[in-house]
């Protein structure tokens, strides 16, 4: 029996403080081929923004946006080419970062607590007077 690898899946999510906080889409991955040539580095140059994003409208399954009046903007190539270029220059941002495996960026640092000991151990060589 043999390996079944099923085709990556890109979840997009904008959260705050985000000006598109609650745009949600969920793109196809490439295969390597179709990566490196979005990068410029395969066969076919396809590194330019126009190609990236006729690329990420390809790859598009779902969105949660909704025109002006609350109607779904259906999911298709032409509707993305229709939308603000804020957006959508946003959204395939994100997808080329999870192309590429960029995970989310990681919680903000706790500032609770004590600096650990290890940060007060001095680092410079011990006098000659102390050493001995």
């Amino acid at each position: 029996m043999g390996y079944r690898h099923k085709q990556k899946r890109i979840e997009i999510r904008f959260e705050e403080p985000s000006p598109f906080a609650g745009f949600e889409a969920t793109l196809r991955g490439k295969t390597l081929g179709e990566f490196l040539n979005l990068q410029g580095i395969g066969e076919v140059d396809k590194s330019s923004l126009f190609e990236q994003l006729r690329e990420m409208s390809q790859s598009l399954l779902t969105w949660n946006l909704e025109d002006e009046n609350g109607d779904p903007v259906p999911v298709s190539p032409e509707a993305v080419f229709e939308q603000d270029q804020d957006l959508m220059i946003a959204l395939a941002t994100a997808w080329m970062q999870g192309l590429a495996g960029v995970s989310a960026p990681l919680e903000p640092s706790s500032t609770d607590g004590q600096p650990s000991l290890e940060a007060n151990i001095p680092m410079e060589p011990l006098s000659e007077s102390l050493a001995s």
